[in-house]
């Protein structure tokens, strides 16, 4: 089970004291982080990621980002669900549904990309398309005029490349969306709400997750 952490140099410091050892804790066969030290933004940088993947056929990768909490039991679920993709998150401020949850067609996907399992295969591909067949979409430039929108690019990946398949939404969530407890959001700092996960109820983990990052940075309580 291989774990790929998407994190910019400024989150660094949530990565290496909390994300990496709680994996490491949990048991997790492989932690690797990109950290974007090239400035190449969300989009580029999640795509130079994306095409650096060497695993064949289903083998795959949980990729996660810098601004999450992991469930108790995170390695474990994602060991019991490791092939294919898969949705590890539900946001209802991001438009997810959870009532579709389970084994879905891909336009039924949800999209965000606090953790997701993809096959290697599929992200070199997705990387590949971004800068080949993708040019014909209607949101392309759109795309790469934001810099950001990666978990877009790769729903539409699927939809245009594997559109008869299927994906595993996932209930309960693996991860919580934190980052106004770790520095607040990067791509969206005007957002105004809490892009929190459906049905999150361990709340005792929140709690402690304050507790440990007081005075490293600040956060909205």
């Amino acid at each position: 089970m291989k774990v790929l952490i998407h994190a910019y140099p400024k989150r660094m410091w949530y990565v290496d004291g909390f994300l990496v050892p709680e994996l490491r804790r949990q048991g997790a066969d492989e932690v690797n982080v990109w950290n974007d030290v090239e400035g190449l933004g969300n989009l580029r940088a999640c795509m130079a990621a994306f095409a650096s993947r060497g695993g064949d056929g289903d083998a795959g990768t949980w990729h996660i980002q810098d601004d999450v909490l992991l469930c108790r039991d995170f390695v474990t679920r994602c060991r019991q669900h490791d092939r294919g993709v898969v949705y590890g998150f539900c946001c209802t401020a991001f438009t997810d549904d959870p009532a579709k949850a389970g084994r879905v067609s891909v336009r039924d996907a949800w999209h965000s990309f606090q953790c997701v399992r993809i096959p290697d295969a599929y992200a070199r591909d997705c990387a590949a398309w971004l800068d080949g067949d993708a040019r014909n979409q209607g949101d392309y430039q759109t795309w790469i005029d934001s810099g950001k929108m990666d978990d877009s690019v790769f729903r539409a990946y699927l939809v245009a490349k594997h559109t008869r398949e299927t994906v595993e939404n996932l209930l309960p969530c693996l991860v919580e969306h934190v980052d106004w407890i770790v520095g607040g959001s990067v791509l969206h700092p005007w957002r105004g709400y809490l892009a929190r996960a459906y049905g999150w109820e361990d709340e005792a983990l929140i709690r402690e997750l304050k507790a440990a990052v007081k005075g490293k940075v600040e956060y909205v309580s």
